[in-house]
C-alpha cells in the first residue's frame, strides 16, 4: 500500500482540515479508495473523506465543502489487542 503524505494522521491541508485517522472502510462515492476519518481545525467538525480528495476538502459545516462520507464504527474485535 503506498502511503501519501495527504493521509498521514496529523496532516492538515490548506482549507485547516485534519487527518485524525484511517478507517479501513470503502467510499461509498470512489470506488477502490478509503474513507479518512477529518476534523476541521477551525470549528472541530468531524466527518469522512476519500483519500483522494483529502488536500482539496474544505469544511461541509462552515467552508461550504461537500457532504463528508459517513464515518463508521468498526466492530467489536473478538481477538485482544494484548500481547501474549
Amino acid at each position: 500500500m503506498t502511503n501519501f503524505q495527504s493521509t498521514t494522521p496529523g496532516y492538515r491541508n490548506k482549507h485547516g482540515q485534519i487527518v485524525i485517522s484511517r478507517t479501513g472502510f470503502p467510499s461509498e462515492s470512489f470506488p477502490g479508495q478509503t474513507i479518512y476519518h477529518l476534523r476541521c481545525s477551525h470549528c472541530h467538525h468531524d466527518y469522512g473523506s476519500a483519500g483522494k480528495d483529502i488536500h482539496l476538502r474544505r469544511c461541509p459545516s462552515h467552508q461550504n465543502g461537500m457532504k463528508g462520507e459517513p464515518l463508521r464504527t468498526a466492530p467489536p474485535n473478538l481477538f485482544s489487542s494484548e500481547c501474549v
